[in-house]
């Protein structure tokens, strides 16, 4: 995988910042952002309506995978190079529904980053990750099995 297409809701505040915060990282892969309802989105992505909805948060990658909601959320950290580890731990089944909360606390707060990355189980990271506020956001829980990250972090 070489690049990621994000799709995001420009009219949503969250992912306006996930926005603005992955274009200021370092990454891995390349990250093409557009926003989901633009010209541009529907003529590189036709049948993108049978799969998502405008508040779905859509992470395509340049060999066809598509990442709705939560796995968006991972996979967009996944392309960075310092975050990658934290999408990797991001799948543990009791971390992977906080993967927004995730976000906001590591974009917005690097300082507890470190406090997390030693804590000796994902509940811990979960307790934390569980008091983290979030802004109001259309983007639904997403239901899709989640992807098996460690193959890409080879």
């Amino acid at each position: 995988m070489q690049s990621l297409t994000v799709l995001y809701d420009p009219k949503c505040n969250l992912c306006c910042r996930l926005k603005d915060w992955l274009l200021a990282q370092p990454c891995w892969i390349r990250l093409n952002m557009i926003p989901v309802e633009s010209d541009q989105a529907r003529r590189m992505f036709p049948a993108l309506d049978q799969i998502a909805t405008p508040s779905d948060l859509a992470v395509i990658g340049d060999t066809g995978e598509i990442y709705l909601n939560d796995r968006a959320w991972i996979m967009t950290m996944y392309a960075t190079v310092e975050y990658r580890d934290w999408a990797a731990r991001l799948t543990h089944p009791l971390l992977l529904p906080l993967a927004r909360q995730a976000f906001v606390a590591i974009s917005a707060n690097r300082h507890v980053l470190s406090r997390w990355l030693i804590a000796p189980n994902a509940k811990v990271v979960a307790d934390e990750l569980s008091r983290v506020a979030l802004d109001p956001c259309t983007v639904p829980a997403s239901v899709e099995p989640a992807p098996d990250i460690r193959e890409y972090l080879e």
